[in-house]
């Protein structure tokens, strides 16, 4: 039998069975691809690192030391306002205060940051050196203490006090760390996805391969998650914080000058309105605050194509007053300086690119010493008047609330003082505590009410000046015509006169200059019904009553001048006789501000010119303008069409004799020899069990007039009793203060 080979035949293809196989014949060559397939990636990986290391370094650490620039605003500072005697009234006072990087007060230090201050002293290559890195830390940390004693040695602090302040500021600091890094946690807990449960044995072979794949390339292209002991750097840590307040401005310089001495101090300078005369015709002055997003969105819906004032938030603006009305006088140009921080926030230079230009000055027609005087003189009558309770009666007797007193040049309109009580000092507005600002708000007196351009009254007799001016124009009255008053019109119980009410008698015969004298309300009744109530109201018109003045304060209110036209469409109440009387004596509806009836004399004075009150004298340029000249502010005035100066001559008659004649309500407590005093005084009745309002109004002096006046005591009863003595040390106090020369003119009484 023939032999078959094997599977022991080393020569033979064929298995036992008989199946032929191939042999692997080089093992070697798997083993070397698989070898290269590991080696190469490798290779790429090691020649990256040494490129990196060798050729890139510079790169690296220059993106180590990177650098971010911002663009700061300069604070400007505002215009100030200055009254005509030179005392300054708002100026803005430059606040220096010293701030410090968090990092350098921080204890104990930060790990991170104190790394990376060692590293930014040492060279590329020896940052790898550990010896080296630690010696830095320790030059750093001796740095930092060192600036602490500089510090104190210039701030005249002691080591303790500075310690308190960074630890206050650390205190706050960590709370807000630890708040923000809880809420993270917490958000985090409530976000964290569910265990996923055991994955369906359905899957395909091909689902893992995906899945795996999926994993894969998730891990090596998403950065690595946030270790759980990270915390969250917040933006307070990469800030400076103000650890003195208010430094002075050779400290401050001199920190400014060695920035080298101080590193991680900032010197922040910020402008601060002041008012230096504090309560000096607050109302008239204003204020200025910091403009916030309301009124920022309220100027860009008025101005959508651009604010011409290029007012943004942080930039103050004026509110009330002076300061509201020159607002684009008193503003200053903010400047512009470009800041550049390194990575942990600290201020490594600052390049100033647009210089801050001040505000311009404006000059007011206040005289301070006359309105101090006049103020003074306010309170002290208000004071008086104040009353207790009725014991025996057990109730409050009406007291004064409040008072005003407003003087004018008769000439200029310039208003020389206006004093307003109670009144308030305008720096409590500036950052006022929740207390002190309540307790202005409720007080039941009104401080913050301006009393001279808003407060309208009826003016009672002193409205019997224009009252003279439309019966003379009117031509239906003879001014030397005599007319019978026994006291009251048609009843004794209506249309009366004060001495009818009070004393039951009248003033008998009487003419036009007795009638203003001595305040005759049946001559004027008598008068008025002559003459009609459209001639009134056309005088009321022609001389400013019903409307604003037209003074350069904001908020002026114009009264109220009723109109007796039945086509007049804002006419909705019917016109009554008794409106026309009323109205002829300063009451009815009709009402006025202390400005209006200052006005009022001003043009009896002046031989009719309708002249417009104003506060503003001139302009004076900032030392950074342009220009240096003073610009002086134009007011418009008018004459009052068609009066006569014979019917201005007549009605200064009879407001001279108010005060000269014995029989003048005036006589007794206005006149005084130093100055002839023209005037009229007042008393408007206002109902309902209240005090009237006590008025004087009037020129000074007589012959020559140069100051036109009004006095209102609100609630004050009698107007000769009360505002009457408040007008004679006026005029006292004008001629005190250099402002009147006296004069002694006797005037014989008729």
């Amino acid at each position: 039998m023939r032999n078959r080979p094997g599977n022991n035949d080393p020569h033979s293809d064929n298995d036992a069975s008989g199946q032929s196989f191939q042999v692997d014949r080089m093992p070697g060559v798997r083993v070397f691809l698989l070898g290269l397939l590991l080696v190469v990636p490798l290779l790429a990986v090691s020649g990256r690192l040494l490129f990196i290391q060798l050729m890139s370094a510079e790169l690296f650490y220059s993106r180590f030391g990177q650098t971010t620039e911002s663009f700061e605003t300069i604070p400007s500072r505002d215009g100030r306002i200055v009254s005509i005697d030179g005392r300054v009234l708002a100026m803005d006072v430059e606040q220096f205060d010293l701030q410090m990087h968090y990092r350098w007060m921080e204890e104990p230090p930060n790990s991170r940051w104190l790394k990376q201050q060692a590293l930014m002293l040492l060279e590329p290559l020896d940052r790898r050196n550990s010896d080296k890195v630690e010696a830095a830390k320790e030059q750093v940390l001796a740095r930092r203490g060192q600036l602490w004693d500089e510090l104190a040695q210039v701030t005249h602090m002691t080591p303790e006090e500075l310690q308190a302040s960074r630890q206050k500021i650390q205190q706050r600091i960590q709370t807000i760390i630890e708040s923000v890094n809880e809420r993270a946690e917490k958000k985090s807990a409530e976000t964290q996805p569910s265990e996923v449960g055991v994955e369906s044995k359905a899957k395909t072979k091909a689902d893992e391969m995906m899945g795996v794949w999926k994993l894969l390339k998730e891990t090596l292209t998403r950065p690595p998650r946030r270790s759980q002991k990270d915390r969250i750097v917040v933006r307070e840590e990469l800030n400076y914080h103000t650890i003195i307040s208010g430094i002075p401005r050779e400290m401050a310089l001199a920190i400014s000058a060695h920035p080298e001495h101080f590193p991680g101090v900032n010197i922040q300078i910020a402008t601060l309105r002041e008012y230096p005369q504090k309560t000096v015709a607050p109302h008239e002055i204003g204020i200025r605050h910091r403009i916030d997003e309301k009124v920022l969105a309220a100027r860009k819906q008025r101005f959508p194509d651009g604010d011409p004032l290029d007012y943004r938030e942080g930039d103050r603006i004026g509110k009330m007053g002076i300061e509201r009305s020159y607002d684009r006088f008193l503003r200053g140009l903010r400047g512009l300086k470009r800041v550049v921080k390194n990575r942990q926030g600290e201020i490594i230079r600052t390049e100033v690119l647009r210089e801050a230009k001040s505000g311009d000055d404006v000059v007011l027609t206040l005289n301070t010493q006359l309105q101090g005087e006049v103020q003074d003189l306010l309170d002290q009558t208000l004071e008086g008047l104040q009353q207790p309770a009725d014991e025996k009666n057990e109730t409050s007797l009406e007291v004064s609330a409040g008072g005003c007193v407003v003087v004018l040049d008769v000439r200029t309109g310039a208003i020389v003082a206006t004093a307003s009580a109670p009144r308030y000092d305008l720096n409590l507005l500036l950052n006022p505590s929740q207390e002190e600002w309540n307790a202005v708000l409720n007080n039941p007196k009104r401080p913050l009410f301006p009393r001279a351009t808003q407060m309208m009254l009826p003016p009672g007799s002193t409205f019997k000046a224009l009252t003279a001016i439309a019966l003379l124009e009117s031509g239906k009255i003879d001014p030397d015509e005599y007319y019978q008053c026994r006291g009251y019109l048609d009843r004794p119980d209506r249309h009366r006169d004060y001495i009818y009410r009070h004393f039951g008698v009248g003033h008998n015969d009487i003419n036009l200059s007795q009638a203003l004298s001595q305040s005759c309300n049946v001559y004027f009744f008598q008068a008025a019904r002559k003459m009609g109530p459209e001639t009134i109201y056309h005088w009321a018109d022609q001389l400013g009553f019903g409307k604003p003045t037209g003074v350069d304060i904001p908020g002026e209110r114009g009264g109220h001048l009723p109109n007796p036209s039945p086509a007049n469409p804002k006419g909705k109440s019917r016109w009554y006789p008794g409106d026309t009387l009323g109205v002829a004596i300063g009451q009815s509806r009709l009402t006025v501000t202390p400005l209006q009836i200052a006005r009022l004399m001003a043009v009896v004075a002046n031989d009719g010119e309708l002249i417009v009150p104003h506060l503003a004298h001139s302009i004076v340029p900032s030392s950074e303008s342009s220009t240096t000249t003073r610009q002086m502010i134009s007011h418009p005035h008018r004459y009052v069409r068609g009066i006569h100066p014979g019917t201005l001559e007549r009605v200064r008659e009879g407001l001279i004799k108010v005060v000269a004649h014995p029989r003048g309500t005036g006589y007794k407590t206005v006149r005084m020899k130093e100055m002839t005093i023209a005037g009229k005084t007042g008393t408007a009745e206002t109902g309902g069990g209240k005090n009237d309002h006590a008025w004087f109004a009037g020129f000074v002096p007589a012959e020559r007039p140069k100051y036109a006046f009004a006095v209102v005591i609100e609630h004050g009863g009698s107007g000769s009793r009360v505002a009457g003595p408040v007008a004679q040390k006026l005029v006292r106090t004008l001629i005190d203060t250099g402002l009147l020369t006296s004069t002694v003119v006797k005037l014989q009484a008729n």
